[in-house]
């Protein structure tokens, strides 16, 4: 079922975006500054951007993986293919929330670009909580430092960190996307979340590699 659901997510964004060029017109909003006010406009051709990206390099990269990453190897019928749908789906969404933004600012009624995108991203990040701790070692995804790559406990160790982590963003996510939390808040989580797992893997592999 897995490896259906990343060329599913595939075909799902580029659905999307084919339909939302033909409605859209010519000129629309292409930037938001984080205020979440326009500060571009640009041709509609623009909205290819993302679905360029994600058909040329994200996806042939995430499915090639097993087969040109060592530390990869027999893992193809793993977690990895729940990894690639759960990135490209990602990416889908993150298309959705985009055009949503950008079809509301056009009706009058715009959104808060950081609660659209959040909100269809949410569920990414909740998804990520479950399957960073499942991840194997690998050179393409997860919290990889010298230290988690190194070592195989030390990465274990982390990810599982990174599950709770990610599960904390997912909720913040939710909590602004309804408007009761502020994006401040997790924008701050996100950086500190991130320095948390770096200072954790490096702690990690130094209780596991005591030296001088």
């Amino acid at each position: 079922m897995a490896r259906w659901l990343a060329p599913l997510g595939l075909l799902l964004t580029w659905a999307l975006t084919l339909f939302a060029y033909f409605q859209l017109p010519k000129r629309i909003l292409a930037h938001w500054n984080l205020q979440g006010e326009v500060d571009r406009y640009g041709a509609r051709e623009e909205v290819f951007l993302l679905p360029l990206l994600l058909t040329l390099l994200i996806y042939p990269l995430l499915h090639l993986a097993p087969r040109i990453d060592p530390k990869l190897r027999g893992q193809a019928s793993g977690v990895w293919p729940w990894l690639e749908a759960l990135v490209v789906w990602n990416f889908a969404l993150l298309q959705g929330a985009i055009l949503y933004a950008t079809w509301r600012h056009l009706l009058g009624a715009p959104v808060p670009v950081e609660r659209a995108i959040l909100g269809f991203l949410a569920p990414i990040f909740l998804g990520l909580a479950l399957l960073l701790p499942r991840l194997p070692p690998n050179h393409l995804a997860g919290v990889r430092t010298p230290w988690t790559l190194e070592d195989p406990g030390v990465w274990r160790a982390t990810h599982l960190r990174a599950g709770v982590v990610f599960g904390l963003l997912g909720f913040l996510a939710l909590g602004v996307a309804l408007g009761r939390l502020p994006f401040w808040l997790w924008a701050l989580a996100l950086a500190l979340g991130s320095l948390d797992l770096v200072l954790f893997a490096y702690r990690a592999w130094r209780r596991r590699n005591p030296g001088p």
